[in-house]
C-alpha cells in the first residue's frame, strides 16, 4: 500500500452502484468511464480514459434518472490511485471527493439510500 493510499484509508463502506452512471471529466470534456461504487467521501471508476494519481479533476456523474431534481452530480475529486490489470485496457481509479455543493451531497446521500 502506498503512502497516499495509507493516508486516505477508507473509513466508510462504499456502496456498489446498481445502474449505469457514466462519468465525464468536465475540464477535458471527455468521457472517463463508469461509476463502480461511491460513498460520502469517495468513489471508484472504471474506464479507458487515462487518469493520473495525485491529480485533481472536475467530474460530472450522469445519472440514469433525476435525483433531487437533477440528472447530474458535479464533483471536485482528487485521484488517489490508478490500476490497470495485466492484459487489460480497462483502468480502475479511486478518488477522494474534495469539493461538492449541498445539492451534490444530497444527491449522493439519496444514491446511497437507493443502492444500499
Amino acid at each position: 500500500m502506498s503512502e497516499t493510499e495509507r493516508h486516505y484509508e477508507r473509513r466508510l463502506e462504499r456502496c456498489t452502484v446498481n445502474s449505469v452512471v457514466e462519468v465525464y471529466d468536465t475540464n477535458r470534456d471527455v468521457y472517463v468511464g463508469r461509476l463502480v461504487n461511491i460513498h460520502a467521501e469517495g468513489l471508484m471508476l472504471m474506464g479507458d480514459a487515462v487518469m493520473e494519481s495525485d491529480h485533481v479533476y472536475q467530474l460530472d456523474l450522469q445519472l440514469p434518472k433525476a435525483v433531487c431534481g437533477e440528472k447530474t452530480i458535479h464533483l471536485g475529486v482528487d485521484c488517489l490511485w490508478v490500476r490497470t490489470p495485466e492484459e487489460s485496457t480497462v483502468k480502475w481509479s479511486g478518488f477522494h471527493i474534495i469539493d461538492l455543493s449541498d445539492l451534490a451531497r444530497e444527491q449522493i446521500d439519496a444514491l446511497l439510500e437507493e443502492f444500499g
